[in-house]
């Protein structure tokens, strides 16, 4: 008994099929690690990095159960994130993580502590723990978006040149899509990225001593990589 000849609409139905299935495979070698960002803030750096992290998240939907990448906000101070983590590690209810991002302002906390969450977050290995610090704050890297700024005063200046730009508010739930809009993700990356390695060539270790400048570029650019 011979076989019927496949039409070439179910032939083109395999074909689909497979290149579906290929795409699956393709994009399942780019699913991010189980990652937690736990922030100082509960509203500016979380709504704002939830513009990244629901991109990726619903970009891998169809391949996971869970979300892969998480974000925290916690309302704890510098000194507080690492404890925090941890406790929640330790407690059990972040064990399946293999990767966390503490994200933190210099603001007035003591320099000590600013410097010592760095190091001792990245001595960390097992879960890896990276830092995205900001001295003085994290409206510098919003900043960044729109100009190179290398004045060494605070918080306030930030949000008063911010303000030449955009109507900035640290609770604006779209700051992420507004940035995007209106200033360069590039510009940004390119800025902090000099910005920070201008003191790392002149010899300078100490995030507290780095001002003013920004590790966010670090966390932003890890993001990137699965939205490509």
């Amino acid at each position: 008994m011979s076989l019927k000849p496949k039409k070439h609409s179910e032939i083109q139905k395999i074909k689909e099929k497979m290149a579906t299935e290929k795409s699956k495979m393709n994009t399942k070698s780019k699913l991010p690690p189980y990652t937690m960002i736990v922030s100082e803030g509960t509203k500016t750096e979380p709504f704002y990095l939830k513009g990244f992290v629901n991109k990726i998240n619903e970009r891998y939907k169809d391949i996971t159960k869970k979300p892969h990448i998480q974000i925290y906000g916690t309302g704890r101070n510098t000194r507080g994130l690492l404890k925090f983590v941890d406790r929640m590690i330790d407690n059990g209810e972040w064990g399946h993580y293999k990767k966390f991002w503490l994200v933190y302002d210099k603001d007035d906390f003591p320099l000590d502590d600013f410097d010592n969450t760095q190091y001792q977050a990245e001595a960390r290995t097992n879960p890896f723990i990276d830092t995205a610090w900001s001295n003085e704050s994290i409206e510098l890297w919003f900043l960044l978006h729109f100009e190179d700024y290398h004045s060494d005063n605070g918080r306030k200046q930030y949000i008063e040149k911010l303000n030449q730009y955009i109507e900035y508010s640290k609770a604006r739930e779209d700051l992420y899509d507004i940035l995007m809009e209106k200033g360069s993700l590039q510009d940004a990356m390119r800025r902090s990225l000099k910005q920070h390695k201008e003191f790392l060539d002149a010899g300078e270790s100490s995030p507290s001593k780095m001002v003013p400048a920004t590790c966010m570029y670090k966390l932003v650019e890890e993001l990137q990589k699965y939205l490509e």
